[in-house]
């Protein structure tokens, strides 16, 4: 038995050598609503105002004895549109699905008791960001939103949208410089030698590298693992 090749195997790494693709950093630095807004702004390509501060770990659940789930970076716009912001290393090949439960889960929480209008249903996007190409299609970006099958362009406006970002894309012309260099930060958030074109994207690296510093944000890593 090699147990000390074992052992050194499940050694976390330094929070100095992870990216923005590890839940923990990308949480640490997402609580921060600067980061966190500029993040959804370049995605979505429009103002955001938050309403509240971001939530990360937010656990929801529908009851006690049913399963629940936690939300990487929960938030809330001036506009009451939810937002939830996931990464994720490793393909498990339940992403879709995933995504699914996560907005059904998200929806079961969103009106309170006694109303019975469901236009009262706030808009939300969820964000999943990974290092691989869930549809094969060498895309950067790809966005879920219900649509007629029989009829094209007639969309069912439920105000509801999944997207997936792969860090991996080959389709550079048909998205921003923004984008560009903001999944370059997140898959390679230790190449400190990037000059970032966005000063937000240059103000936000500078941050992430004050986290990875942090002490007490190292031992919290620590405790986590």
């Amino acid at each position: 038995m090699n147990t000390t090749n074992d052992k050194a195997a499940r050694q976390p790494k330094p929070l100095t050598e992870l990216t923005l693709l590890n839940r923990f950093l990308f949480n640490e630095v997402m609580e921060q609503p600067e980061n966190l807004r500029v993040l959804l702004e370049i995605i979505l390509g429009k103002e955001i105002l938050l309403k509240y501060l971001p939530e990360t770990e937010r656990e929801t659940r529908t009851s006690p004895i049913h399963r629940f789930i936690k939300l990487d970076v929960w938030a809330m716009d001036e506009e009451d549109t939810v937002y939830d912001a996931e990464v994720q290393q490793k393909n498990t090949q339940n992403l879709p699905k995933r995504s699914r439960y996560y907005q059904g889960m998200i929806d079961s929480k969103l009106l309170k008791p006694g109303v019975v209008d469901f236009n009262e249903l706030n808009d939300i996007f969820i964000i999943i960001i990974t290092p691989f190409d869930l549809f094969g299609q060498d895309r950067y970006l790809y966005t879920f939103q219900m649509q007629c099958e029989e009829v094209p362009g007639l969309h069912l406006q439920d105000g509801a949208a999944r997207i997936f970002i792969n860090t991996h894309g080959k389709n550079p012309e048909d998205i921003s410089d923004d984008l560009l260099e903001l999944l370059h930060l997140i898959e390679h958030t230790n190449d400190h030698d990037t000059t970032y074109h966005n000063k937000n994207l240059q103000k936000m690296s500078e941050r992430v590298r004050e986290i990875q510093n942090n002490a007490e944000v190292s031992v919290k890593y620590m405790q986590a693992w």
